[in-house]
């Protein structure tokens, strides 16, 4: 499924509940276990064959992005996946679905975008702004449909009345895995090569993190700071 040279890929909800435990599972076992999943799905979704295409989204989101589940475990030996605070974990899941998704990226920029002119959005103005990207027709309208109640389970918008969504107060992130994951995202999806740390909080992007605990100079995992000749230097990603 993809409009104007995007992929979609994504017609119906993932829950955070069901995403956090699969990574867990994954982590604990180091096996993509999709018979867990599917029967965790089925508490949250009715029907045999909904159930089926969530639970291959998550098996998707597990192994297109293994690398970075397996980055995250060797950095946090002395920390279970559990004990990460639960801003962490939903940050996490929201970047592991839109580096899969990227209309998950392209939504919330969009959504930010309309956030810095006014303090609510309808649901017209998200998708004029999300169909402007990958065009007008049924399968971006559903897309949205799943993707909506997602972001806001995850704590990025709250959903003020039918059709109405505000911005949520930003997730504070304490882990620095976590922290690098945002923007190395931002990076891989923005299509650009690097990031001026004086940039870091002012792009889109930024709108739902608070990243005052991170300190970009120590940036390593993911990616690699370097010096320039204005500001505070960039950061780029690591080979």
């Amino acid at each position: 499924m993809s409009n104007k040279g995007k992929f979609i890929g994504l017609n119906q909800r993932i829950p955070f509940e069901v995403l956090d435990s699969a990574i867990h599972n994954f982590l604990a076992k180091s096996v993509i276990d999709k018979d867990y999943i599917f029967q965790r799905m089925q508490e949250f979704t009715s029907g045999t064959n909904r159930a089926n295409k969530a639970t291959t989204y998550v098996v998707q989101i597990l192994s297109r992005q293994k690398h970075l589940l397996e980055k995250l475990e060797k950095v946090n030996t002395n920390i279970s996946y559990s004990s990460l605070r639960i801003n962490d974990r939903k940050t996490l899941c929201l970047c592991l679905i839109s580096l899969t998704y990227p209309i998950t990226y392209d939504l919330l920029i969009a959504l930010s975008q309309g956030f810095k002119v006014q303090s609510q959005i309808n649901k017209k103005f998200i998708s004029e702004k999300v169909m402007s990207i990958y065009g007008s027709n049924r399968t971006v309208d559903i897309a949205i449909d799943a993707l909506l109640p997602m972001i806001i389970e995850l704590n990025t918008i709250k959903r003020d009345k039918v059709s109405i969504y505000s911005l949520a107060s930003k997730l504070m992130i304490t882990n620095k895995f976590i922290s690098e994951l945002i923007v190395y995202t931002d990076i891989r999806l923005s299509g650009s090569k690097s990031l001026l740390i004086d940039e870091l909080g002012y792009k889109p992007w930024y709108a739902y993190f608070d990243l005052s605990n991170a300190s970009p100079a120590n940036f390593d995992i993911l990616l690699t700071k370097k010096d320039s000749a204005v500001g505070r230097g960039y950061v780029t990603l690591r080979n």
